[in-house]
């Protein structure tokens, strides 16, 4: 497997959250921030629009797209908070190169018409350079202090449950922006089982003309994209057969003993190595929200499988002539 591959999904397992104390939030905050964390951890990739940019000398409102990935992993920092993301933010042929790097608290929501929802704190570094893949490096990882922090309260986020998804953002005109005049954004998202989408909106503080417009929204190219069906098995009984297409697709499935697991096939929508062609299959275990294991094969091979304990997961490509070999 490619090293840097290895290495983000070591440090998904290695960087589980702490286990709940005493001082843990009640069962169905702990609950939602669970599921929270699961949903929005691992890599998000994105069609990212500008749809309006007026705050340039130009007269002429520019419009663009790009594609952005998002890599979301938890780590263990008690001194910051008992439930920390770390968030990479970066074009997707450029990992290396970070356009956002944030460490993100969970904790739930004090408002009393909050009640149910999950407040998130935004950490900015001091010295971006030097925190870059934080994740991956439990030294720095150790290193890293209050110092090296900076926050602004008022872009807190503020999500809540709807139905399977979360759905929120930041709350009035507290979040300010730098610009050559006073700014705020309102920023909006959603994390669900496979959804993740943002709106930014920059507006001018003293008549909220809008300034700025960006959408993200989930990506992937349909004409090259394939599908494959993946057979699942646990000690020699069949479990599931489950299809998904290599751009990301997903799979979930359940065991006899009602544990819960995520397929996810990936092959040039994945991040790291982009010049190498390759199948990569990861299977994540939705109770903790962190991958198990992984396997990667060839971009041409006929055949990927994968075992984790007694789970054994043999995909092939989907065609009308051919099935995956039992």
């Amino acid at each position: 497997m490619n090293p840097a591959v290895r290495l983000a999904l070591a440090a998904l397992v290695a960087c589980a959250p702490p286990g709940a104390t005493a001082d843990s939030p009640e069962p169905r905050s702990a609950g939602l921030i669970a599921a929270l964390t699961a949903d929005w951890s691992g890599i998000h990739d994105n069609l990212e629009q500008i749809t309006i940019d007026a705050s340039s000398d130009s007269a002429l409102l520019t419009e663009d797209t790009q594609r952005v990935r998002t890599l979301v992993v938890p780590l263990s920092l008690p001194w910051l908070g008992a439930h920390v993301l770390s968030l990479e933010e970066f074009l997707h042929d450029d990992p290396e190169h970070p356009r956002r790097l944030l460490l993100l608290t969970l904790e739930p929501a004090t408002q009393a018409r909050q009640s149910g929802a999950i407040r998130i704190r935004q950490y900015t570094f001091r010295s971006p350079q030097r925190w870059q893949h934080l994740y991956a490096d439990p030294q720095r990882l150790q290193a890293l202090s209050a110092e090296d922090l900076e926050s602004e309260p008022g872009c807190d986020l503020t999500l809540a449950r709807e139905g399977e998804q979360f759905r929120g953002g930041t709350s009035g005109r507290t979040c300010h922006e730098a610009g050559r005049e006073p700014q705020y954004v309102d920023y909006r998202m959603l994390v669900g089982p496979g959804l993740f989408w943002y709106r930014k909106r920059v507006r001018r503080l003293s008549n909220d003309e809008l300034l700025l417009e960006v959408v993200g929204y989930d990506w992937f190219e349909l004409h090259v994209a394939r599908l494959y069906a993946c057979r699942v098995r646990s000690a020699d009984a069949p479990l599931a057969l489950v299809e998904l297409h290599d751009q990301g697709g997903r799979a979930r499935f359940e065991t006899p003993d009602g544990r819960k697991y995520e397929l996810q096939l990936h092959s040039s929508d994945w991040p790291y190595d982009v010049n190498r062609d390759a199948l990569l299959l990861v299977l994540w275990d939705m109770s903790s929200g962190l991958p198990v294991a992984s396997s990667w094969t060839a971009f041409d091979s006929g055949q990927l499988s994968l075992q984790s304990g007694a789970i054994e997961v043999r995909c092939g490509p989907l065609a009308p002539d051919e099935s995956v070999v039992g």
